[in-house]
C-alpha cells in the first residue's frame, strides 16, 4: 500500500484489520511496539519514554489498547503545550480570586 497509516516501527502499512498500539501521534503493530534498547514487547499500562522528531525526551504513560485503526481515525490532533510564564500565572490567579468564573469578555481580555 502506497497510501494510509504506516508503521513507526517497520514503516509497512497497516490494514484497516491489523490490531495496533499508539503512542501520541504514532502507530505501531503489536509486534513492533518494542523497546529500541532491549527489543522487549511493551504491554498496555506500561511507562514509555517517546523520542520525538525534535530529539526531545518526553515521559508518557502507555494508555492504549488493542484497538482497530479505522475507530481512531477522527481522533484530535492537539497542538504543542502552552507554555505559561510566572508573571501571566499571577494575574491568571488574581483574575479567577476575584471572579471564580469569569464572563466571556473578562477571558478574552486575559487572553
Amino acid at each position: 500500500r502506497c497510501f494510509g497509516t504506516k508503521c513507526a516501527g517497520c514503516a509497512q502499512g497497516i490494514s484497516p484489520s491489523d490490531l495496533v498500539r499508539r503512542a501520541r501521534s504514532k502507530v505501531f503493530h503489536l509486534n513492533c511496539f518494542t523497546c529500541m534498547m532491549c527489543n522487549k514487547q511493551l504491554s498496555t499500562g506500561e511507562e514509555l519514554y517517546i523520542i520525538d522528531e525534535n530529539n526531545a525526551n518526553v515521559s508518557d504513560k502507555e494508555t492504549g489498547s488493542n484497538e482497530n485503526d479505522d475507530q481512531n481515525l477522527g481522533a484530535k490532533r492537539r497542538g504543542p503545550r502552552t507554555t505559561i510564564k510566572a508573571k501571566q500565572l499571577e494575574t491568571l490567579k488574581a483574575a479567577f480570586a476575584a471572579t471564580p468564573k469569569p464572563t466571556r469578555h473578562i477571558r478574552e481580555q486575559l487572553a
